[in-house]
């Protein structure tokens, strides 16, 4: 909805200036509303309840979120926004609430939502009133369940005020019966004799005596909008007050206005009111459009000043509307007197709509107007854009809405249809559908005829693409590439994206990342700015595959900008805005930018959670673990973990579990459960190939991790075969961070079985990979092992700032210090010598004890005293640094 039309849904009316102040239902307005969750407001049209609760708002010490509800609000997400957003006018920072993130993602969870809501309520510490005026609107269901639910569990200091032109379906004897619910009917609102005397004499201007006023209160029972009748005819002296009779409350209102209001008014004025009587909501250019004409804010302005039941929705007078009763009036008029112009008005205004961005009214009047072409051309500028936002119920009643013949007259009309049917993964019906529009096309002649069969064949290639069909989509998109305009729009960038997804599922990289160029060289368009995202993404984990850390980063913050425009809001996928932010937080991660990596990633987890999305939950967790294994909060990574474990059981995703289960190995080592990493990896490995489910490059990774740790002679074989082989694959498919975490790893088998020469070689190989790209923590989580390496190349003058760098990631002592030497402080005695033998071998304290034959607390004694020599505090750590002494045989 265009932001300035829904701001006049959010505020407070400005007050009429021919309105009479009710006092006395203000007063009791204000008195009452705190002491019940429920105020109704119901009255037929024209007893003044808007005016009425305008008038206590605008007054009021209590704070009002206030919604003018309309026809278009019958959608439940887009009512609950619209809620969120008047409350949002009256407390800001609303936003940053769960609630307000819940409602930030297209097709939120509603009852994720509901408890939200309800949460961030009962933080509320002051009263608030959420006031819907005309509530008799809404015919959803859903949004009726929502606010029974709502104020089933509101806290005392929530309110709401429904004003309607009759009872809710709410369950309101409930509520009456546990006096929860205050009412206020049309017996309430009439005018008293002596109001209904202030407001002819004082307010409309009138001279009346104390008795006509009475006997027109009397014939109208204080009916708010008959007293403005009469004094609209009175003030034209057609009739005395003596002579007036009212009868019949429906034939008065069509006599009177017709005889008395509209009959004396200028032709111009008079033909003004009934051609914009179409509108649902005025403004100056959109009358101008209607009528043709070049006056319409004048016009606006003349009616308004002579009272003629216009009313303003903002302070600055821009957007009007009519009374119900009068605009209802005004159209049966227009339809008896010049039925013949109706089509071309709605045609008109249409137009207007569409020029100003505003399909949905564009639309409406399109319809209203019989206009095909003007649908078609609202289906092809707006249908990908709302579908990809989420407002597929929107396109849903767009294409429930049309007459069935459109669908036979116009075939581009049924290929919406089609699509719709795509997007939603109704197939059987989109095969059925898109065949009888082929059909109707063939054979394709003529220019419009070959270019609507064009989007056939994108239609069929994007089925194609869903169903992993590469050679048809290839196939398809070739045709319609070839037909479609060069500026389109709409069917060019989704076959590029779909090709790209495809090309992506298949591994071919570089052709999926030459199709995400191409649709990104379009999708700038606000139209399209949703598909940005999900092609922003695809080129972030592209760049990532192929280890460009500095490409993906900007890919990544190109995607958050797109989030972070306010008119995005809502309009986005939630588990979308939480891959982003933990991906993001991967990035930051790497270039050790913790603090900033935690609060990407806590963002992140929070919108992937919400939005129930396995997969970035379990990234979010899995990267999150390794984060806190980094600043040694070894429960916390452990919490991380165990929330993912459930996940990866049958999750479709090898990736990312062979990263769960390099963070296992990751969690043992730190743990200084040696013997359990190697037991798992003999387990996973018997021979030089992986076995089970870790078939991927991360799992050799993992894999070749622990046998180094391992330390002995054939584990460090065995590790350096499988670094060779998987070296092999990655450079054949350019995966620069497995290369450069490979080549690491393969400098420190290399370093522990003594080829120091070709252990350097291997690490300056990836220090000269990794430096242009920016890669920290690839090193650093390597630990005091590669600490060695890398003072080594800095005794050498191998890249020494980049190499200061990583030893700074590890830890500032060793920043600076000088090469580690061979030797120990004091030397270990045999005993320790021979326990530190089988603490790198992965034995715990009481299987050494049982080799030895010693008791468990003498070879706890002699750990510790290990320990102290070696000047570290566990068994990994200690099994390394003797590695790296070179001290085990």
């Amino acid at each position: 909805m265009d932001t300035f039309i829904l701001a006049t849904k959010l505020r407070i009316p400005p007050q009429p200036h021919d309105a009479l102040r009710r006092t006395r239902l203000i007063d009791a307005f204000e008195r009452t509303i705190p002491h019940y969750k429920l105020v109704q407001v119901s009255a037929p049209a024209g007893y003044g309840k808007s005016t009425l609760l305008t008038q206590w708002a605008h007054s009021s010490r209590l704070p009002v979120a206030w919604l003018s509800v309309s026809e278009d609000d019958n959608n439940h997400d887009r009512f609950l926004r619209c809620l969120f957003a008047a409350w949002e006018q009256v407390q800001p920072g609303i936003r940053e609430s769960k609630l307000g993130l819940l409602l930030s993602g297209m097709s939120p969870d509603s009852k994720a939502v509901l408890s939200a809501f309800i949460n961030v309520a009962n933080d509320q510490p002051d009263h608030l009133v959420f006031v819907l005026d005309d509530y008799h609107l809404i015919e959803d269901l859903a949004i009726h369940t929502t606010l029974t639910f709502l104020f089933d569990h509101l806290p005392p200091t929530l309110h709401f005020v429904l004003a309607g032109r009759g009872e809710p379906p709410l369950p309101l004897a409930r509520y009456r019966a546990r006096h929860e619910l205050t009412e206020f009917g049309a017996e309430d609102l009439n005018f008293l004799p002596e109001e209904a005397q202030d407001f002819l004499n004082e307010v409309m201007g009138l001279d009346l005596t104390h008795e006509e006023v009475i006997r027109l209160q009397a014939q109208l029972e204080g009916w708010i909008a008959g007293l403005q009748l009469v004094a609209l005819t009175l003030q034209r002296r057609l009739t005395g007050a003596d002579r007036l009779v009212v009868s019949g409350r429906h034939r008065f209102i069509a006599d009177y206005l017709g005889e008395d209001v509209l009959a004396p008014l200028a032709d111009n004025l008079r033909r003004f009111l009934l051609q914009t009587s179409i509108l649902d909501r005025l403004c100056g250019p959109l009358c101008d459009a209607v009528t043709g004409k070049e006056d319409g804010q004048e016009m606006l302005e003349t009616l308004e000043r002579e009272n003629l039941f216009l009313g303003p929705l903002d302070d600055s007078r821009e957007w009007f509307r009519y009374h119900p009763l009068f605009a209802d009036f005004l159209r049966e008029e227009l339809n008896r007197h010049y039925p013949n112009e109706v089509t071309d008005l709605h045609r008109r205004a249409a137009r207007w709509y569409l020029a100003h961005a505003l399909p949905e009214p564009a639309f409406h009047h399109a319809v209203e107007g019989s206009d095909a072409e003007l649908v078609v051309k609202i289906f092809d500028r707006y249908m990908s854009a709302k579908l990809n936002s989420g407002e597929i119920r929107v396109v849903g009643r767009w294409v429930d809405s049309l007459p069935p013949e459109w669908y036979t007259r116009y075939p581009v009309l049924g290929l919406a249809r089609v699509a719709f049917l795509v997007f939603t993964g109704s197939f059987e019906a989109s095969m059925r559908y898109i065949d009888e529009v082929e059909q109707q096309l063939t054979p394709a002649e003529s220019e419009d005829t070959r270019w609507q069969m064009a989007r056939v064949m994108a239609v069929r290639c994007l089925m194609a693409c869903v169903q992993n069909d590469v050679t048809g989509a290839e196939i398809y998109a070739d045709y319609a590439l070839q037909e479609l305009a060069a500026e389109d729009l709409t069917w060019r960038p989704g076959i590029y994206a779909a090709l790209g997804d495809v090309y992506r599922r298949s591994a071919r990289w570089e052709e999926a990342r030459s199709c995400y160029l191409e649709a990104l060289a379009v999708t700038d368009s606000p139209e399209l700015r949703f598909l940005s995202v999900h092609i922003f993404g695809a080129l972030a984990d592209l760049a990532l595959r192929q280890g460009r850390l500095r490409n993906a980063d900007g890919y990544w913050r190109k995607a958050l900008a797109v989030f972070q425009l306010r008119e995005n809001w809502g309009r986005l996928d939630l588990p979308v805005m939480g891959w982003v932010y933990i991906r993001m937080g991967e990035l930051l991660y790497e270039g050790n930018e913790v603090a900033a990596a935690w609060e990407h990633l806590s963002r992140g987890l929070e919108s992937a959670e919400l939005g129930g999305d396995m997969r970035a939950m379990i990234a979010g967790y899995v990267i999150a673990g390794r984060l806190k294994l980094t600043t040694g909060e070894i429960a916390a990574a452990t919490e991380f973990l165990e929330r993912a474990r459930p996940l990866v059981e049958n999750a479709p995703f090898p990736d990312w579990i062979a990263r769960f289960d390099r963070l296992q190995l990751e969690l043992w080592l730190a743990q200084d459960r040696l013997r359990t990493a190697v037991n798992w990896a003999d387990e996973m490995l018997p021979g030089d190939e992986l076995k089970g489910r870790l078939e991927s490059q991360e799992a050799h990774l993992a894999m070749a991790r622990v046998l180094i740790v391992k330390g002995d002679a054939p584990s460090l074989g065995r590790a350096l075969t499988l670094l060779k082989r998987l070296l092999q694959s990655a450079e054949a498919e350019g995966r620069t961070a497995i290369i450069i975490e490979a080549l690491a790893l393969q400098a420190l088998a290399e370093w522990q079985r003594g080829e120091h020469a070709g252990a350097m070689t291997a690490l300056e190989r990836a220090l000269r990979t990794a430096e242009p790209e920016g890669y920290v923590r690839l090193f650093a989580d390597l630990g005091l092992p590669l600490a060695r390496l890398l003072q080594e190349a800095r005794s050498r003058a191998v890249m020494p700032g980049y190499v200061a760098t990583l030893l700074t990631a590890i830890g500032s002592d060793l920043a600076s210090a000088a090469p580690m030497e061979a030797v120990l402080p004091e030397p270990l005695s045999p005993r320790e010598q021979e326990i530190l033998e089988l603490i790198a071998a992965g034995l715990t304290n009481p299987e050494i004890a049982v080799k030895l034959v010693i008791s468990p607390e003498t070879v706890k004694k002699h750990t510790g005293n290990i320990y102290g020599k070696l000047g570290v505090h566990g068994r990994t750590e200690a099994a390394a640094r003797a590695r790296a002494l070179d001290l085990l045989t």
